[in-house]
């Protein structure tokens, strides 16, 4: 029997995994100071500012954190003065406590798992919660000179983020959060995307494939038109794979060398009159379809461990072990 980073490895090389890969089982999260620093949302809280001056807030029965940007809280009203309005935290200077992060991070390698650590939100998603979205898409079109220069900005942040994490916590996996569309599109065109986002993600990933054991991409988005970009630009995992993709074709098209992770529809699943039997289904039906030819990592398509409403994620769980012992043996 594999280990569970044995089994891991063995799923993204296409090998021979002895099972599927349960969710987060072997992606442990390590809760570092500088995500709650730039992240200080409250679920159920108050609105908040984060120390860009964005205004987030965390719904109740909401998967995470969300920008309010109106006239009066848009971060960054002329993206051509953008020096001016956006200014980045000055985490280089600052003093966090990393003891927790870093016994927690020890304990999970001792457990034979991979620390993995979470930065959200990614340079896309940085844009749109500092203009918000529609000024983001626009200005794509109409001041590319001055998104360019933003965008460079921002990934010189995320960067000295990477940088900072990795050489105090050491992490196995960093998962990278930047949804680029929609359920069945994606927000702009391909050619744009890899006009402002393909060569500084590269540069990012390129720096974690040095550091770490893998990266993974978080995206609960339509992509497919991209899906050989991100393995150029040294994706290895992209989790949140919904399934109003083609997942069997990206895996063809992308010659079995981008794990997929995801493939369980949260909107039939985590809901607040969810059935068990509802949920074993979607769970066995996303195992059954996809499951052929590998690199494939059942899991919801939130961007991190747990589902909204308690219960269906312990079945979901409990289901893909079932699952496991029909296609793995």
């Amino acid at each position: 029997m594999l280990s569970l980073k044995e089994n891991v490895y063995e799923t993204l090389k296409n090998g021979k995994p002895d099972a599927f890969v349960n969710e987060w089982e072997a992606f442990p999260q390590v809760w570092d100071p500088l995500f709650f620093y730039l992240f200080n949302a409250v679920k159920g809280g108050p609105p908040v500012k984060n120390p860009w001056g964005v205004t987030n807030y965390w719904g109740e029965h909401e998967p995470g954190i969300m920008p309010i940007v109106t006239d009066e809280t848009k971060v960054c009203p002329d993206v051509t003065e953008w020096r001016k309005y956006v200014k980045a935290p000055d985490i280089g200077n600052m003093k966090f406590d990393w003891t927790q992060a870093k016994a927690d991070a020890d304990r999970f390698k001792s457990e034979g798992k991979f620390a993995m650590v979470w930065v959200p939100t990614g340079i896309f998603e940085q844009l749109h919660f500092l203009m918000g979205f529609e000024d983001t898409l626009v200005n794509f079109l109409e001041e590319p000179e001055a998104m360019h220069d933003l965008i460079e900005y921002i990934k010189k942040f995320k960067m000295l983020q990477l940088r900072i994490l990795i050489d105090n916590l050491h992490p196995d996996v960093v998962m990278f959060h930047d949804d680029w569309g929609s359920k069945h599109s994606l927000f702009m065109a391909p050619g744009l995307w890899r006009e402002f986002f393909k060569e500084p993600y590269r540069e990012l990933y390129s720096y974690l494939k040095q550091n770490t054991a893998f990266t993974m991409h978080h995206a609960d988005s339509y992509l497919q038109p991209i899906v050989k970009d991100m393995v150029d630009i040294g994706i290895d995992i992209w989790q949140g794979v919904l399934p109003s993709n083609d997942i069997q074709q990206i895996k063809k098209d992308t010659d079995y060398k981008l794990t997929l992770m995801g493939g369980i529809d949260a909107s039939v699943v985590d809901v607040v009159d969810w059935t068990e039997e509802i949920v074993r289904a979607e769970t066995a039906r996303a195992c059954r379809d996809y499951h052929e030819g590998g690199m494939f990592i059942p899991c919801l398509t939130y961007g991190g461990e747990g589902s909204i409403y308690e219960g269906v994620n312990d079945c979901i769980m409990d289901e893909i072990r079932k699952q496991s012992k029909i296609y793995f043996g």
